[in-house]
C-alpha cells in the first residue's frame, strides 16, 4: 500500500539520504590521505564513514518501502554546507567542519518528527537520532584532546564552521518555506525551538 507523502518531505528524504552518501564519501577520502599517519584516528574516520553510508542506504530504503520518487539532489548552485568541503586545510579543521553539521543533525530531525504526519519517516528519525550521538562524540574527544596540546587552531576552526553552518542552516528554512504550505509548517515548527537550540552552551567556548 503506498503511504500517503507531501512532495515536500519526498524532497526532504531524498535530501538526507543525498547528504549522508555527500558525508561518507568526504570521511572515506579523508580517511585515505591519513592511512599512515594515525591509526587509530583512521579507525575512526573509516566506522564514521561506514555509518553515513548506512545512514543513507536506510533512507533510500525508505524511499522505496514508501514507493515514492528517488530524487537527483544536488548542490547546482554551490549554498549547502557540503559546497564548502574544500575549504578545511588540515585534519583539525576538517573535523570541526563535520563535527558543527552533525551537531544540528539531532535537532533538525527532532523538528521533523514533530512535523511529519508518517509513522514510517518517525521510525527512521527516531532510530538515527540516538546514531548521532557516538559521531558528535569521537571528534569532541579528538579535538579536546588537540586542545589540550595547545593547538590554538582548533576553537578557531570551531567558531569559523558555526558561523557559516549556522548562516546556510537560515537559508535552507528561506528554502523550505518556499516549497510551499508544508515546507512553511515545517519552518514555523522549527523556529518555535531554535533560539533555545542556539543558546545552548557549546563545548568548545565553556
Amino acid at each position: 500500500m503506498e503511504s500517503s507523502i507531501s512532495k515536500t518531505e519526498v524532497f526532504i528524504i531524498n535530501r538526507y539520504a543525498a547528504s549522508e552518501l555527500a558525508g561518507s564519501i568526504l570521511l572515506g577520502k579523508m580517511a585515505r590521505k591519513i592511512a599512515n599517519s594515525d591509526p587509530s584516528l583512521l579507525t575512526n574516520l573509516t566506522r564514521h564513514c561506514m555509518e553515513e553510508a548506512r545512514h543513507s542506504f536506510v533512507w533510500y530504503e525508505l524511499i522505496k518501502k514508501l514507493k515514492i520518487p528517488t530524487l537527483a539532489v544536488h548542490d547546482d548552485e554551490g549554498g549547502a554546507y557540503f559546497s564548502h568541503a574544500n575549504e578545511p586545510k588540515d585534519i583539525i579543521e576538517f573535523l570541526a567542519f563535520t563535527h558543527v553539521f552533525e551537531r544540528r543533525v539531532p535537532f533538525h530531525f527532532a523538528m521533523h518528527i514533530k512535523w511529519s504526519k508518517n509513522e514510517m519517516v518517525k521510525e527512521v528519525l527516531g532510530k538515527l537520532i540516538p546514531e548521532e550521538e557516538p559521531h558528535l562524540a569521537w571528534i569532541k574527544d579528538y579535538l579536546k584532546k588537540a586542545i589540550s596540546n595547545g593547538n590554538i587552531n582548533v576553537k578557531i576552526s570551531l567558531e569559523k564552521f558555526a558561523k557559516l553552518e549556522k548562516e546556510l542552516y537560515s537559508r535552507d528554512l528561506d528554502k523550505l518555506e518556499r516549497l510551499g504550505e508544508e515546507g512553511k509548517e515545517f519552518v514555523n515548527i522549527i523556529k518555535e525551538s531554535i533560539d533555545k537550540f542556539e543558546r545552548e552552551p557549546r563545548w568548545w567556548q565553556e
